[in-house]
């Protein structure tokens, strides 16, 4: 019984129940009690002799006063409650007994084990049983004005042990209910968490027939639906790529155009020559920052191409001098915390087809982790041939990775451990799960070693190149030059396509998405036509109208309109479009395109360093007095209109006014409409939302036979219509 009360104390609400019924007859215990005692207490006024009323009162204010006191410990502490019932009780008796010399009045010790046994259980009677004990002793060899006779104790205490047996009979039937209930409740809980679980099935399973059933359904309402989803993804995608172009590039133009002047320009410098050790790590910092905007521009890419997969641009490889080349980049850092670096790289190792920028982000990336964790010892490179494949692996001496993180150390934003506060900053937790994932692109494998306190390895493997792209690499000698290109004949499993475009960023991003093919421009229809039936092209893409008579049977030929930097510029109402980081070259490229004379330029750009960095691109043939510089939108208008260049350089993100709406203004205002602009905009070209014409025109010499045009048909319209899908 007592277990019980213990155990019921711990559920709920059964437990709180369970008090509270306890409490309730503890309550009645002492009202009954007070009640009896007042009727007592009004009897003994017209029976006692006066000399006793004083003491019964005295009584009476002495078991109220402890019954107030039991009735408020009650809600709050019933333990506590029942303590002081019992002993106030059991005082009052046992000073009754002392005052008024009848040994009769022992005969009320036993209620105590009673009630103890119904409130408290057993034990609480056995405590009660105790105190009569102590008690009736005090009084038979102690007590200075009544004796008590043994058989009073005798029978005090048999009767006291009586009244606790038949308490705890009674109340054994009221306790196995209790316990049954605790059985009842706690498997009632287990069918109620099982149900919970049930439901949850029968919840999920409900939600892929609804989600079945509104995949079969096309009403208007889902379609409505469906393309205003599209419609926020893309605004949100066009803003994320608006976002982080200006927040890359205008820093990474700051650096590359920098680190170019200083190691390819000194005369912009009053010909000051950089020491060679300062030439050397600048070049590091130029080439890194080179690897940086392009990681940047991919990201772009993915943020503004509807390919739906990250695109590799494989080339043939010498992985040893990619390994070497990635070395360089991180030596200085790895030499200057006093690790020793130890190479071995298997000679006579085959060239790999893969993207040579990916796999040294990954190599990159495995550098610099064991670099930062390692604070002495050596970092190790491994290349090495088994099989089909070669492995590459990055140890170290570091601290390790403790064995339950190594589960999950290719997980997204986890790192194993806080990173030491020299050297390199921490990440975001990307880059190994980014590497793996570019490993896996590659059809290759990547894991990891570790032994906490004592070093890692990472290690990955990339596939040998299959026997048509050996065959392919191995034609690279004999390859001749097209526009400084090798162009080489292709293995049968690669297919060629030509792309007349003057405009090679367009051509490398074709390349890139149209991985199952080889891209290859010309700067002419003529020439793009003659390296179509010397190099046994599958189709030819051009945007010019001319009608081509002379063009191979099984040759395709598509006219469509690419987009490039004239039209962007032509969009906003500019001449040109220079997305940064812009270099030397291309700014004076822009420039001559414009064929008029160049005296005064106005360069419009928030950025400080940006402006210098222009204004020094300019030195050779503009003096700086002529360079003026405009720092917002409005301070832009004011210099445009008092003293009009030649040339404006406009960047598009400025305060006050933007790039936008200085170009507006310029084209209603006759006085500035006719000045040249050239835009210098971390927002690339496709930002400017250029929708280009609707039209592509598809022709084969000899005909489309009906599976051929089907199959045209059917990839059109999941290109033109993927809202359906």
């Amino acid at each position: 019984m007592w277990e019980t009360l213990q155990a019921t104390k711990k559920v709920s609400p059964l437990g709180e129940t369970t008090s509270q019924l306890v409490g309730e007859v503890l309550r009645t215990f002492i009202y009954l009690a007070g009640g009896t005692c007042l009727v007592i207490q009004v009897l003994l006024t017209f029976l006692a002799p006066d000399e006793w009323l004083s003491s019964f009162w005295f009584g009476v204010i002495f078991l109220g006063f402890t019954s107030w006191l039991a009735l408020k410990l009650i809600p709050r502490h019933l333990f506590a409650a029942q303590l002081v019932w019992q002993t106030g009780l059991a005082l009052l008796i046992f000073w009754a007994t002392h005052i008024f010399g009848r040994p009769e009045i022992t005969f009320l010790y036993p209620l105590l084990p009673f009630m103890a046994t119904l409130t408290v259980g057993w034990p609480g009677a056995m405590a009660a049983e105790g105190l009569i004990l102590l008690l009736t002793l005090w009084h038979t060899f102690f007590s200075p004005t009544m004796f008590l006779p043994p058989q009073y104790t005798i029978a005090t205490l048999v009767l006291g042990a009586f009244t606790g047996i038949v308490g705890w009979v009674s109340s054994r039937a009221l306790y196995t209910v209790v316990q049954w209930s605790l059985h009842s409740f706690n498997q009632a809980q287990k069918n109620m968490e099982e149900a919970r679980r049930h439901r949850g099935q029968l919840a999920q399973a409900l939600k892929d027939l609804d989600q079945a059933y509104y995949r079969l359904e096309r009403t208007n309402a889902a379609l409505i639906a469906a393309w205003r989803a599209a419609s926020e993804a893309e605004q949100f995608k066009a803003k994320f790529a608006t976002d982080l172009s200006h927040e890359l590039r205008t820093p990474l133009n700051l650096i590359i155009g920098f680190c170019e002047m200083m190691l390819t320009a000194p005369q912009k410098y009053g010909g000051i020559q950089i020491p060679g050790p300062y030439r050397k790590d600048l070049n590091t910092v130029y080439q890194n920052a080179r690897h940086l905007a392009a990681l940047v521009d991919d990201v772009l890419d993915l943020a503004r191409i509807d390919a739906g997969k990250l695109a590799l641009e494989r080339e043939h490889v010498d992985i040893e001098l990619l390994i070497q080349e990635t070395i360089g980049m991180v030596r200085n850092y790895i030499e200057a915390k006093g690790l020793e670096l130890r190479v071995h790289i298997e000679k006579d190792l085959p060239a790999l087809f893969i993207d040579r920028l990916r796999i040294r982000q990954v190599l990159l990336n495995l550098l610099v982790n064991a670099a930062r964790f390692t604070e002495q010892g050596w970092i190790y490179i491994d290349a090495s041939r088994r099989g089909q494949e070669v492995v590459i692996s990055v140890a170290d001496t570091g601290r390790g990775i403790p064995e339950a993180q190594l589960p999950r150390i290719f997980e997204e934003f986890r790192q194993a451990e806080p990173l030491s506060p020299a050297g390199w900053t921490g990440g975001t937790g990307l880059g190994l799960p980014i590497s793996k994932k570019l490993i896996e692109l590659h059809g290759g494998r990547m894991g990891v070693r570790s032994i906490y306190l004592k070093g890692s390895t990472f290690w990955f493997t990339l596939p040998c190149a299959s026997p048509e792209e050996k065959q392919e690499a191995q034609e690279v000698k004999a390859a001749r030059l097209v526009r400084g290109k090798p162009i080489k004949r292709l293995a049968a499993q690669k297919r060629l396509v030509i792309i007349v475009h003057d405009d090679e960023q367009i051509i490398s991003l074709l390349q890139r998405y149209l991985g199952d093919y080889r891209i290859l421009g010309a700067p002419s229809l003529q020439e793009g036509i003659s390296l179509a039936k010397e190099m046994k092209a599958v189709a030819l893409i051009t945007d010019t109208s001319t009608q081509l008579e002379t063009l191979p049977e099984d040759l395709v030929l598509l006219r469509c309109t690419l987009p490039s930097s004239h039209q962007a510029a032509q969009m906003l109402g500019a001449n040109d479009f220079i997305v940064k980081p812009v270099s030397e070259k291309e700014l004076w490229r822009a420039i001559e395109k414009l064929n008029r004379p160049i005296q005064r330029v106005l360069i419009a750009d928030d950025d400080i360093d940006m402006v210098r960095l222009i204004r020094r691109m300019l030195v050779p043939k503009i003096p700086p007095a002529n360079c003026f510089e405009a720092h917002n939108g409005e301070e832009t208008w004011k210099i445009l209109k008092s003293h009009p260049p030649d040339l404006l350089l406009l960047d598009l993100m400025m305060p006050q006014l933007s790039g936008h709406e200085i170009l507006a203004r310029m084209t209603r205002d006759p006085e500035v409409a006719n000045i040249p602009v050239i835009v210098i905009s971390a927002r690339d070209r496709e930002e400017v939302e250029i929708r280009l014409p609707g039209q592509i025109y598809i022709s084969k010499m000899r005909g489309l036979r009906l599976g051929e045009l089907i199959r045209t048909i059917e990839a059109n319209l999941a290109a033109l219509a993927p809202g359906w899908h």
